[in-house]
């Protein structure tokens, strides 16, 4: 929640478009659908991803869309060759970004915000300036928006203060946010037999580098290791000097068709955030290492219903890791995962948002 002075602040400042130095040729532009989202090594890929695919589909449908964001090296590494108008927000405070996006939304007809730890602030300050509709996972706070959509399987995370005739609200996995290549191929998955190829993902920063914690444990192993570095990864140097001349490690970065790699393997070992559901959709067999609070409680949701097994924070204890694999090896036990898995995440939530988003 914020504090009642931002009111004073915003009084003084919501007219003074030259402290904001808008950019005079996008003040001439109308947009159907604006992103609002932040991505970095603090932040991750998530948010990036999931806005990504929606607007991805939305630009099919012959709509426009920017995304208005914080980071410019990180959106064009992020974007690379993909053609999306961006935005980079000039001020640095939280509260001076939203009274710069009550600018910029004057030429947006929707705005999609996805900051979990911002969402309300905007969907309050926002809320007479355009139709916004609020992605979050985390719950637990207020909402004015038109329209609330939470994937998260953690029912913790899905408790909102919400006025229920402004503000329509879906919930639960139905409504998780996937790039549109796990529904199709969730459709090529097929369990092996025995476990001989197993990927490491943690994320598009991994800042707490478990990549190259966990990766001495499988040196000499037996397995076909492929490793997978997100965009904002900052060890890949030191990684690739360490394990790239070992013939059984394989290391990629940035991977942009992520779910092919995903279906080729016997085991995942991830971090618990949006690629969690990924796997679950496409019924890969996981071990997942959360790396925050809110992770910690959606590995052990995940793990309850019978997908996946909760390491828990990640603690060098090899011999923990060992016995884990070891249970997973079981083809019955990662038969349950897979049916569990796939139950839980059916990788149509992209096309059921797109509806609701497109109705408002």
């Amino acid at each position: 929640m914020f504090d009642r002075n931002y009111w004073e602040f915003l009084t003084k400042v919501k007219h003074n478009y030259y402290l904001f130095h808008i950019n005079i040729e996008f003040l001439k532009m109308q947009f159907d659908f604006g992103f609002r989202f932040d991505i970095g090594k603090d932040i991750g890929s998530g948010h990036f991803f999931r806005c990504f695919s929606i607007a991805e589909k939305l630009i099919e449908s012959g709509f426009k869309v920017i995304f208005l964001v914080n980071n410019k090296q990180q959106i064009e590494h992020h974007l690379k060759d993909k053609k999306i108008s961006f935005h980079v927000l000039k001020n640095k405070s939280d509260l001076e970004r939203v009274t710069e996006c009550k600018i910029l939304v004057k030429n947006i007809s929707k705005l999609v915000i996805d900051l979990p730890f911002y969402n309300e602030m905007y969907s309050k300050l926002l809320k007479n300036d355009c139709e916004t509709i609020i992605i979050d996972d985390i719950g637990n706070k207020k909402i004015y928006s038109k329209l609330l959509i939470n994937g998260s399987i953690v029912k913790e995370f899905q408790k909102y203060f919400i006025n229920s005739s402004v503000t329509e609200y879906f919930s639960g996995t139905k409504y998780i946010i996937l790039r549109s290549e796990f529904k199709t191929i969730r459709n090529q998955i097929k369990l092996n037999k025995k476990i001989k190829k197993i990927l490491l993902i943690f994320g598009g920063s991994d800042e707490n580098n478990l990549t190259g914690k966990i990766l001495p444990y499988f040196l000499d192993s037996g397995f076909n290791i492929t490793v997978v570095l997100g965009p904002s990864y900052r060890f890949e140097e030191e990684l690739k000097n360490k394990f790239l001349k070992n013939q059984s490690i394989k290391i990629i970065h940035n991977k942009q068709n992520i779910g092919e790699l995903f279906a080729k393997q016997d085991l995942v070992i991830s971090s618990s955030g949006i690629t969690a559901y990924e796997l679950a959709c496409l019924g890969i067999p996981s071990i997942l290492i959360p790396t925050d609070k809110y992770q910690i409680k959606t590995s052990n949701a995940m793990e309850k219903i019978g997908f996946g097994i909760n390491y828990g924070y990640w603690d060098d204890d090899f011999s923990k890791l060992s016995n884990i694999i070891s249970v997973i090896s079981s083809y019955s036990t990662r038969e349950k995962m897979y049916f569990s898995g796939r139950s839980m995440v059916d990788g149509k939530g992209i096309d059921r948002i797109l509806e609701k988003i497109c109705e408002i």
